[in-house]
């Protein structure tokens, strides 16, 4: 139904490169299946997509083109994502994130179950999980890792997910951008773990960075059992 090419156009301006987008007359008889909102963001993914049937603009940029509002767009891709013509999707879902762990604008992938798309893009379908690891390069990733350790008391074989990380990553990119090293995390950890034995299940990484300065706090002890009263006072 839709074909897409690259080329040459010619006019007043003069020769320039641009991408065309040739949508055939099968459509047509599929319109009726469409909601209105529904079929104008389709046509604005459309507009967006390559040569592998695959897009990812943003909600923003997809209320820019369309004129819809944010709520009417994010409808119109639930429907999408759902909608089927001869048995087919015309859209699937992925969620896309950034090496560091934040969220990006989705992708996009149209008649999912009719193109061969490249292998390095995964779809999931809008409403499911994808569980993957947690982006080990991220520099406050040995904080949690050796939280959920110090915890557990052992080394967990299950791999911390992208759902696990990015419900814990802005309280520990506090925790390492505040200077906290493993060695502190795992330090006040056991002394929570001391004091909350009978309520281990208390013991977050919110929780953990809450009492950081408080219940968390080490015991502070005498390097110096040798120094006078008046050495102490000074």
């Amino acid at each position: 139904m839709i074909t897409v090419f690259n080329g040459k156009s010619f006019g007043l301006s003069g020769e320039r490169s641009s991408g065309f987008v040739q949508v055939e007359r099968l459509l047509v008889d599929h319109i009726k299946t469409f909601t209105p909102s529904g079929f104008v963001v389709f046509m604005a993914l459309v507009m967006h997509v390559d040569d592998n049937g695959y897009c990812w603009p943003s909600i923003k940029r997809l209320v820019e083109c369309t004129g819809l509002s944010e709520t009417t767009v994010k409808t119109a891709l639930h429907y999408l994502t759902g909608m089927r013509i001869n048995d087919k999707r015309i859209l699937a879902v992925n969620p896309r994130t950034s090496p560091n762990g934040r969220t990006t604008s989705n992708g996009y992938k149209l008649f999912p179950d009719s193109i061969d798309h490249h292998a390095d893009v995964t779809v999931v379908t809008a409403g499911s999980t994808k569980a993957e690891k947690a982006k080990e390069e991220d520099p406050a990733y040995p904080l949690y890792k050796t939280f959920k350790q110090t915890v557990s008391g052992f080394n967990p074989e299950a791999p911390i997910t992208d759902k696990e990380w990015k419900s814990v990553r802005l309280t520990i990119w506090e925790m390492q951008k505040a200077g906290v090293t493993p060695d502190d995390v795992k330090e006040r950890v056991k002394v929570l773990l001391g004091k909350w034995y009978q309520n281990q299940d208390m013991i977050t990484v919110r929780s953990l960075w809450r009492h950081w300065d408080t219940h968390a706090k080490p015991k502070q002890t005498i390097s110096n059992v040798n120094t006078s009263v008046e050495e102490w006072f000074k």
